[in-house]
Order: C-alpha cells, then structure tokens, then sequence
C-alpha cells in the first residue's frame, strides 16, 4: 500500500512562514495571525486579501506574488516551520504497514528534502516528489509503483482530493492546513480529519 502525503499543512506547520512573510511583503497590514489564516481557511487567496484590504492594483499584486515566490523557500523563512503534533509517532507506525511518499508544489526539491531531514521526518518516505512548477502533483504520484485502489492521498486542499480521485486512489483530507471543512467537503473526499497523524489504517484500528 502506498500513502502519499502533502507537505505544508499536512505533515508540516506552514502557517507561521506564509503569514509572517505576507506581513513582511505588505508592511502596512495590521492583521493579526488569527485574522490572516480566517481569511485563507475561506478560500480567500493573498491576491484578493490585498485588492479588498489593502487597494493593491493590477501591478501592485504582480510584485508580490513575484516577491512571494521569491522568498516563501529562503532558509530563513522555512526555518519558521514545524512538526504537527505526534506526526513522528504516526509516521513511524504508518510506515511499518505502508511505503510512505511526500509530493508537494514546492519550487525546488532540494530546500523540501533538506527541511524534511532536519525536521527528523525525511526516513520514514521512500520518495519525495517536488513539482518544481514543471509538473502537475497527478504526473509525479501516476509514477508511484504498485498505484491501486487501496492507496491513499493526505492534503489539505481541494487540489490533493482532485489528485486522488483523478488517479483512482482514495483521499483524505485534513483540517491542518489551509482550508476548513466548510470549504473543503464539497470536493468529496473519501474521508476528513483534524490531521494527518490521526489518520490510521484499518488494521491498526483498535
């Protein structure tokens, strides 16, 4: 069986990297952690936040994605993420039963598999699968060996349950991350959890 895992939001705590950047790339916004994260978890994308909050025209908007890509995968602002809560605990058991994946749409592979082993979680995956912004996450999972029906995805956004339905694997989705179940539920996923440590496979019920 294979469980392939998202990155940010699912088996890492991304939130504080994304939020302090923002306020970083938009010194004028006065929003406080708590209020920048409602807005994601209701869909609401940082372009929209800065054209309704902020008044960033057009071109304003342009430079700050720039920015953002530029800058969301410096060292310094990846070292502001963390484990969730007991993944090393999940990992390890999930792992005995199952071959463990990450995919995600990070820009560059080597900063994911660096963060990975510093966060002590890089042994536990038999591949680490980066889109590079050259390949869709659907491509990179199609070429898992043995990809069947029993496998499983793990995300916390509607685009890792369409993954998954897309390649015929089950999906789970997880409230971790970036969107809440409100925004999540209609793409359907198989099942939803808090987090993906909570996930656990039918033989290691009870």
């Amino acid at each position: 069986m294979n469980l392939i895992f998202d990155l940010d939001g699912t088996l890492i705590d991304s939130r504080l990297r994304l939020y302090h950047l923002f306020q970083q790339l938009v010194p004028a916004s006065k929003l406080s952690h708590e209020s920048y994260w409602a807005f994601k978890q209701d869909k609401v994308s940082n372009e929209n936040i800065l054209a309704s909050e902020f008044g960033f025209d057009a071109a304003a908007i342009e430079r700050f994605v720039a920015d953002w890509l530029e800058r969301i995968e410096a060292p310094e602002f990846l070292a502001l993420d963390k484990n969730f809560p007991c993944m090393h605990e999940a990992l390890d058991r999930l792992s005995k039963r199952a071959r463990l994946h990450v995919c995600t749409a990070r820009q560059h592979l080597q900063p994911a598999v660096d963060q990975l082993d510093r966060l002590g979680l890089l042994p536990y995956f038999d591949s680490v699968m980066v889109t590079e912004q050259s390949r869709g996450k659907e491509e990179l999972i199609a070429s898992v060996s043995s990809l069947g029906p029993q496998d499983w995805i793990l995300g916390d956004t509607g685009k890792d349950i369409q993954v998954g339905q897309a390649l015929g694997i089950k999906t789970c989705a997880v409230l971790s991350g970036f969107l809440s179940e409100k925004s999540l539920r209609p793409y359907g996923p198989d099942l939803i959890l808090p987090a993906a440590a909570d996930f656990r496979l039918l033989d290691d019920l009870g």
